[in-house]
């Protein structure tokens, strides 16, 4: 039996199935939305020279949770990503000189 970091309790296979499907379609959606995110904080970056902070934050958690949607997705890890659990830290992983800019 594979070893895995989770301790969760294992879940039906139909369970998964359905968990699955609707993080399919988290992903197509967060897709969007960080291409939508990407694309604001150019056109910031080039009317007024700068990024929003707090939408740089925003984008930070996004690739946060889409990485634990794509692991998730990939069987990684059995441990749902949010709303099944806390929204990812966005924090974890930069070092104190980019969060300066954040």
């Amino acid at each position: 039996m594979p070893e895995s970091a989770d301790t969760e309790a294992p879940r039906s296979l139909l369970e998964r199935v359905l968990m699955m499907l609707l993080f399919v379609l988290v992903f197509a959606a967060l897709s969007w939305l960080v291409t939508a995110t990407a694309i604001v904080q150019l056109a910031r970056r080039l009317a007024l020279g700068a990024p929003h902070p707090k939408l740089g934050r925003f984008g930070a958690g996004l690739g946060r949770y889409f990485g634990q949607v794509v692991a998730f997705l990939c069987f990684a890890t059995e441990r749902e990503p949010f709303p099944f659990s806390d929204w990812p830290d966005m924090t974890e992983g930069i070092t104190p000189d980019h969060l300066k800019d954040l």
